[in-house]
């Protein structure tokens, strides 16, 4: 294997596989003395879980360059965020909400690349923060054993995963780590009910749509199942703080956006363009299956657990699940219906991104949690629960790691793409012609060209897709963008339209093509070089600044 970052010091892999197994065994001598838990696993399991994901993503993280266009995008918003912190005045995420940029503010602390490392060291704390919620429901659920075994598959899948829509900060992470939190307090107040942990369950269901408004039918089957359950525990009255508590943070963002002045700005892009977004799908249901079903077979490790935890669900629906307790059964069916939401969220928009596929994780660990918690309340010996762990961990773990120990490459896609010296160059020049905070002018889609510089945008959106493609609302995006342009006054503009580019591969789809925004670019900038097919435009009182990066030949 050849790592793609700072790794020679380390082979971090070689310290992964003895932590990993030192995890299974630790999983395994829970077996042994598998009561409820309200506590949860304690630390030492999840420090083990921890150091699994980062000893395996650890080159990861230093790759020099996005590894999805999403996460430049998402970069970008932070960093302008940071200078304006009011969504939808500075940045629109377009499918994405705030609560998805501003825990990425810290990426200022870097610069240039460095932000895409900081980026995805938070994806992975998101990610190991979802596993500890999920593996402390399932622990109250049905025992440490039960929790330990079952969070094991999706921590070997996010450690060993190098597929590039599951390496970096996905629009997805903050949805499951709120959702997942949720379904811990619905857990513990469905044990032992407090108001607390009902309006805390409330809220983060109502701050899923804020992070992403694809996840909301999966934060609806979780809030109408607690509210189901209460009213037929007879507690009626627990509605107030379901309801209360889940419209709090609409409440709050819709009044954030009103004392701003960016009502229009908050309903037309975020709900109206995601709505027009979702009715204007590429590919038919079944279309869209087969292809993210392509997606998860890309580097196998999705698939392998998909496949091993369809196989110990239908084990278990087989026979132990008529067996078992009234309380399981039904945790197995919520489980169901919720991994069902979870397919309908990833699937809904019709369109294949890979990492959509985040948001059935959190209910697949959730629906083998419970299964596995059914078998071994079925199985009255320890040795059959034995057998009952390994026979789960066969199915959904050692697929995995065998795929992974092969004597392949698992950085072969990172380690024949890389940055070359005219996207160097492009940068450089981004940032001679303007500072730190000043903003950068961007038509096209070539997000990563804010972060390489470290400039924040100059338009609420960080592409024009929506300016660009025709719809009903383009003419309200071409408008904002070109007000956003206007007042924004940035010393650069960049046309990153046309061959060899990102998504807009026709000249004819440039600027040029708006004839507002043309004559605007004509009367105040000039081309100053065109490099990686993106063209650069220097405010003409900028001109000047070029000298230092090309210098005046010495006079004879």
């Amino acid at each position: 294997m050849s790592p793609v970052g700072p790794d020679a010091f380390l082979r971090t892999a070689t310290l992964g596989w003895p932590l990993l197994l030192i995890a299974v065994i630790w999983a395994l001598r829970a077996v042994r003395n598998n009561p409820p838990s309200e506590v949860g696993l304690g630390w030492k399991s999840w420090l083990l879980a921890a150091a699994v994901l980062l000893a395996f993503r650890w080159p990861l993280l230093w790759v020099p360059h996005q590894q999805n266009p999403d996460e430049s995008q998402l970069i970008a918003g932070a960093i302008t965020l940071w200078h304006d912190p009011v969504f939808w005045r500075s940045v629109d995420g377009g499918t994405a909400g705030p609560l998805d940029f501003f825990p990425l503010l810290p990426v200022v602390w870097g610069d240039g690349p460095v932000s895409y490392a900081i980026a995805r060291a938070i994806a992975l704390a998101v990610v190991f923060g979802t596993f500890v919620f999920a593996g402390a429901t399932l622990a109250i659920v049905g025992g440490a054993a039960v929790a330990r075994l079952a969070v094991l598959p999706g921590v070997a899948f996010y450690a060993f995963s190098t597929h590039p829509d599951f390496n970096h900060y996905s629009t997805e992470l903050m949805p499951a780590l709120l959702l997942a939190a949720a379904g811990y307090a619905a857990v513990r107040h469905g044990q032992k009910p407090s108001r607390i942990a009902l309006w805390s369950c409330a809220l983060l269901i109502g701050s899923v749509p804020w992070a992403k408004l694809q996840a909301v039918p999966l934060a609806g089957a979780l809030w109408s199942m607690v509210a189901w359950r209460e009213i037929l525990a007879g507690r009626t009255r627990s509605l107030v703080p379901l309801i209360g508590g889940a419209l709090i943070p609409a409440v709050m963002c819709f009044g954030a956006a009103t004392l701003a002045g960016q009502t229009e700005h908050l309903i037309v892009p975020f709900f109206q363009h995601n709505l027009a977004y979702v009715h204007a799908p590429q590919f038919t249901w079944f279309q869209v299956a087969a292809l993210q079903w392509g997606n998860a077979r890309l580097d196998g490790f999705l698939a392998l657990w998909l496949a091993g935890s369809s196989l110990v669900v239908l084990l278990t629906f087989a026979g132990p699940l008529k067996r078992a307790p009234l309380a399981l059964r039904q945790t197995q069916l919520v489980a169901l219906l919720l991994f069902a939401a979870g397919i309908l969220s990833a699937l809904g928009p019709r369109r294949p991104s890979a990492h959509h596929l985040h948001l059935i994780l959190l209910p697949l660990i959730w629906l083998t949690g419970a299964a596995l918690a059914v078998a071994l309340v079925h199985f009255p010996t320890r040795r059959k629960q034995w057998i009952a762990a390994a026979v789960f961990l066969t199915c959904c773990l050692a697929p995995s790691i065998v795929l992974r120990a092969l004597p392949y490459d698992p950085f072969r896609a990172f380690n024949t793409s890389g940055v070359g010296s005219e996207r160097i160059q492009l940068a450089a020049l981004v940032r001679t012609l303007s500072k730190r905070d000043e903003p950068l002018a961007m038509w096209g889609w070539r997000c990563s060209l804010y972060v390489e510089a470290g400039r924040p945008q100059a338009t609420r959106q960080a592409h024009t897709e929506a300016q660009i493609y025709p719809g009903p609302l383009q003419a309200y995006f071409l408008r904002r963008y070109f007000e956003d342009f206007q007042m924004s006054n940035a010393p650069v503009f960049a046309d990153a339209v046309g061959p060899g580019n990102f998504a807009f591969e026709k000249a004819s789809l440039a600027h040029e093509a708006f004839p507002p925004l043309r004559e605007f670019v004509r009367d105040h900038y000039t081309l100053v070089a065109t490099l990686d097919g993106t063209r650069v435009y220097a405010r003409n009182d900028r001109l000047s600044l070029l000298k230092t990066l090309y210098p005046p030949p010495p006079s004879p």
